[in-house]
C-alpha cells in the first residue's frame, strides 16, 4: 500500500452521485479490511478530504441503506482509521450511518505526524466536520470517541456550552477518555526538558489490548502507523489538562466505559474530573480490560458493545 500516492489521491469528500474507488483506495479498504461496501450490499463507502483551515482532512462516510441515525466515530492519538474495523462494523450493524475523520497528522490527513499546537485545533476539525455533515446525513447523531478523541468531543461540548437538548449528539460514549494520561508527572517533566533541544521521542509500543494480533500489526505492519512522539503533542495535552479545569460544567449525559487495567490514562483520576464536569454522566467498567477499547479481543469487545447496546436503546429524540 502506497501511502503517499493514497493522500495525493484523495478528492474532495462527496455523498452524492456515483463515486468509483481508484485501485490504491481498494488495497487499502482490502488491507484494514473496511470493506464493507464489498461485505454489504446496502452499504456505499465515500472517501475524500474536508478542507479545514490549512489542513485537508480525510474523512469516511458509510452511508448505510436504511439508516435513521448517524454515528460519528472519534479516534485517539496516533490512530487512523484502519484501526476501527470493529467499531464501525458493529455500527453498521445496529442500523447507522458511520462517519470517521483522521485528525491532522494521523492516517490520511495532512500535517506533521502526531503533531499539533494546541488541541483547539482538534476541535476546530470536530467542529467543522460536524458542519459539513450538517443536513446531509440522518439524524439523530450520536459520538463514540475512544481516549484523545474523547477529551476532544469533552471539550467541543463544553466550549459550545450544549446541553442534552441543544447539542449535535443524541447520545455520545466515551471509550477510556482522555484527561491526563496515567505517567502525567513523568510526562509534564519530560516535556520542560527536552523542548527546544529534542523534537520527539521514540515510541513505546504499549501493550493496551488483549489482542496480540492486533498489538503485533501495529508494531511490525501498520504502513500508517507513527513511530514518534513530538514534543509539542505532548504540551499541547499538558496545556489542554489545565484548559479542561477552567471549563465550566455542562448537562450532557455521557456514557463512559473505561477497563480497570488501562496503563495509559490516569482513569480513576480521569472518571472523577469527568464526573464533576458533567454531572449526568454515567460511568460502565469492564473488569480486566485494557486501553484501546475500540480494538480489544473479542472477550471485552463484547462488553462495551454490551454497553453500547443498552445505551443506545434508550429513545432517541430527533433533531
Amino acid at each position: 500500500m502506497n501511502v503517499v500516492e493514497l493522500k495525493k489521491q484523495l478528492r474532495p469528500l462527496e455523498l452524492d452521485g456515483a463515486y468509483s474507488h481508484s485501485e490504491q483506495e481498494k488495497g487499502y479498504f482490502d488491507f484494514y479490511d473496511i470493506n464493507f461496501s464489498k461485505k454489504l450490499d446496502r452499504v456505499k463507502h465515500h472517501l475524500g478530504y474536508i478542507k479545514c483551515n490549512d489542513y485537508r482532512i480525510a474523512c469516511h462516510y458509510f452511508e448505510n441503506a436504511g439508516a435513521e441515525r448517524t454515528c460519528f466515530v472519534v479516534h485517539g492519538f496516533m490512530d487512523h482509521v484502519g484501526l476501527f474495523r470493529k467499531v464501525i462494523e458493529y455500527l453498521l450493524h445496529r442500523g447507522c450511518n458511520v462517519v470517521m475523520f483522521e485528525f491532522p497528522g494521523h492516517g490520511l490527513s495532512s500535517g506533521k505526524p502526531a503533531s499539533i499546537d494546541s488541541f483547539g485545533d482538534y476541535v476546530l476539525v470536530l467542529r467543522q466536520v460536524l458542519e459539513f455533515f450538517y443536513k446531509k446525513v440522518d439524524t439523530p447523531w450520536h459520538v463514540v470517541a475512544q481516549s484523545m478523541g474523547a477529551a476532544v468531543v469533552m471539550d467541543y461540548l463544553l466550549s459550545q456550552q450544549y446541553d442534552e437538548d441543544t447539542g449535535p449528539f443524541d447520545k455520545v460514549l466515551l471509550l477510556a477518555p482522555l484527561v491526563r494520561p496515567k505517567k502525567w508527572r513523568r510526562a509534564r517533566i519530560g516535556a520542560r526538558v527536552l523542548r527546544g533541544w529534542m523534537p520527539s521521542i521514540r515510541r513505546t509500543f504499549a501493550i493496551n489490548s488483549h489482542d496480540k494480533e492486533f498489538l503485533r500489526f501495529v508494531r511490525t505492519q501498520d504502513p500508517l502507523v507513527i513511530k514518534r512522539i513530538p514534543i509539542k503533542w505532548i504540551t499541547a495535552m499538558i496545556n489542554w489538562g489545565r484548559r479542561f479545569k477552567e471549563l465550566s460544567w455542562g448537562e450532557n449525559v455521557l456514557l463512559v466505559v473505561q477497563g480497570d487495567e488501562d496503563d495509559t490514562v490516569d482513569w480513576r483520576y480521569n472518571q472523577k474530573k469527568i464526573a464533576e464536569k458533567f454531572p449526568k454522566s454515567r460511568f460502565m467498567p469492564i473488569k480486566g480490560a485494557r486501553h484501546h477499547l475500540a480494538h480489544e479481543s473479542d472477550e471485552y469487545f463484547q462488553r462495551v458493545v454490551q454497553a453500547a447496546d443498552i445505551y443506545f436503546e434508550r429513545r432517541s429524540t430527533p433533531r
